[in-house]
């Protein structure tokens, strides 16, 4: 038998978690990702980017700048206006 899918969970590469009211996850986004919430409620949740602590302050500006550069082309980040 397969393994059942949580009702409200998140898949981070091969690892799944079920999502739990009052529970806290961290997970690194440059993995492969995915959400769902099958659940009749709705769920919120609280989403903050921090920066790796081994990326130097030099590194951040550059990346910092570099998405910076694909907002402003249309990109990224929905459409340019």
């Amino acid at each position: 038998n397969a393994p059942t899918r949580p009702t409200t969970g998140i898949r981070v590469a091969d690892q799944t978690r079920e999502w739990h009211e009052g529970s806290s996850i961290i997970l690194d986004d440059s993995y492969v990702h995915e959400v769902w919430n099958d659940a009749e409620e709705s769920r919120v949740l609280l989403l903050l980017d921090l920066w790796h602590p081994d990326v130097k302050v030099e590194e951040r500006e550059r990346i910092s700048n570099m998405f910076s550069y694909a907002r402003g082309k249309g990109w990224i980040g929905g459409s340019k206006k």
